[in-house]
């Protein structure tokens, strides 16, 4: 009897640690399903990152006293536009701030690949750039110091993630390290998407400035009708980045917001109660997919 009781009271132990470890996963699949959104989500940023440069490129050219000139002549021809016009050594610096962002994006996006992976498969094999060469990009696009460092550290953490073999019941303390991290990259994004809208409207504004100019020169009705077409494709154009932006913007607060849920609340819910409170979130990334794949 003694010897049943015994082995009651070890099989009472042994669940007991089971329901622990599960609760220490803290729903794996809800985790994964919203770190999955969030990195598909992520690949949109690039792209606006490189339509800084263009923006900037396409604003100047249009700029009034702008010569215009026929892309259409054969190379080497005195009327062929020059192989380095001045709008783009005007732009430069967007293009270097670019390529610093895009690099930042890669570190969150590598951090949250690795979050899915160890939610999946219990390990991760994502690698990141080193500590060194995520601050010095982060220094090139122009991030404040505590921005830099957020980046620093959230690629050190993802390098010591795969390095030190994290499994899924280091899912939480993961999370926890990196919120703060997560949260200040989204928002320096965030302020980046915020200029950018910026110079979408002064593109427009000088777009129009210049459409105008010419069309005031030229009422010739086939010259109008050429106008108001080649008018209305660029602005269409700036329109869609428009949108990618705003949706990107909205995928950073959804993306900021969901993980902050993951750290506050996965301790304390059962499965189907953290599936519920990160199911809006992982919903609303996914539906903003869409508007994100038009930047590419």
């Amino acid at each position: 009897m003694r010897e049943l009781k015994n082995a009651t009271v070890i099989a009472a132990t042994v669940l007991a640690a089971f329901v622990v470890s599960l609760a220490g996963c803290a729903s794996p699949q809800a985790i994964g399903g919203f770190a999955d959104a969030a990195e598909k989500a992520l690949v949109g940023g690039p792209p606006l990152f490189d339509d800084l440069h263009d923006s900037c490129v396409r604003r100047n050219s249009a700029r009034p006293g702008t010569p215009i000139l026929p892309l259409f002549v054969p190379p080497g021809s005195k009327l062929a536009p020059p192989g380095d016009p001045p709008a783009i050594a005007a732009c430069a610096r967007f293009a270097t701030e670019s390529q610093g962002l895009t690099k930042i994006s890669d570190v969150l996006t590598a951090y949250f690949r690795a979050m899915q992976q160890l939610a999946a498969f219990n390990t991760s094999t994502v690698s990141t750039a080193n500590e060194a060469a995520a601050s010095n990009a982060a220094t090139i696009a122009g991030l404040n110091i505590s921005e830099i460092l957020s980046v620093s550290k959230l690629s050190g953490l993802v390098t010591r993630v795969f390095t030190a073999s994290y499994q899924r019941g280091h899912l939480l303390e993961y999370a926890r390290s990196a919120d703060p991290q997560v949260a200040e990259v989204t928002q320096a994004f965030d302020r980046v998407m915020a200029n950018y809208l910026v110079l979408l409207n002064e593109e427009q504004q000088s777009m129009t400035v210049r459409y105008q100019t010419v069309a005031d020169r030229n009422q010739n009705e086939a010259v109008l009708l050429l106008l108001n077409r080649a008018y209305s494709n660029d602005l269409s154009d700036i329109q869609r980045h428009r949108t990618a932006a705003d949706a990107y913007r909205s995928a950073l607060q959804q993306i900021r917001a969901g993980h902050h849920e993951i750290v506050q609340t996965a301790p304390h819910l059962s499965d189907r109660q953290l599936n519920l409170a990160l199911e809006p979130y992982t919903s609303k990334l996914k539906g903003l997919l869409t508007a994100l794949q038009k930047t590419n």
